[in-house]
């Protein structure tokens, strides 16, 4: 029951981060938000934080070793230099170049952080 739970955990923080962009990116790009999106992240995020505090309960608290925290931040910085390697292309097809530029040199720097913490082992 405690695996189920920590994948449920697992699965919402990455709907919530992945929600988040695509709100972030439809307020670049289109200058609107989605409601209908954002209201699904609302109710996502008080099924995890009911979720999170239900697991405090049943399990102690586990320390992460150097590999695993290296491991969560490639692959949170991968997700961050796809993003914005997503705004670049929309930049570029709406003939935006500076806007561009700046989303493609900032993903660069994303993808060089991340190869800097991908795990050795």
């Amino acid at each position: 029951m405690e695996r189920v739970r920590e994948t449920a955990i697992a699965l919402l923080m990455l709907f919530l981060m992945i929600g988040s962009l695509i709100i972030i990116y439809s307020l670049l790009m289109w200058q609107e938000l989605p409601k209908g999106l954002g209201l699904t992240l609302l109710f996502a995020l008080v099924i995890l934080k009911s979720t999170i505090t239900g697991l405090r309960t049943y399990q102690p608290a586990q320390e992460l070793n150097g590999t695993d925290t290296r491991l969560i931040k490639f692959f949170l910085l991968s997700i961050l230099s796809v993003f914005f390697i997503v705004v670049f292309i929309s930049y570029l097809l709406k003939s935006q170049q500076q806007a561009a530029e700046i989303a493609f040199g900032i993903s660069l720097l994303t993808i060089k952080k991340a190869l800097d913490f991908l795990p050795t082992d």
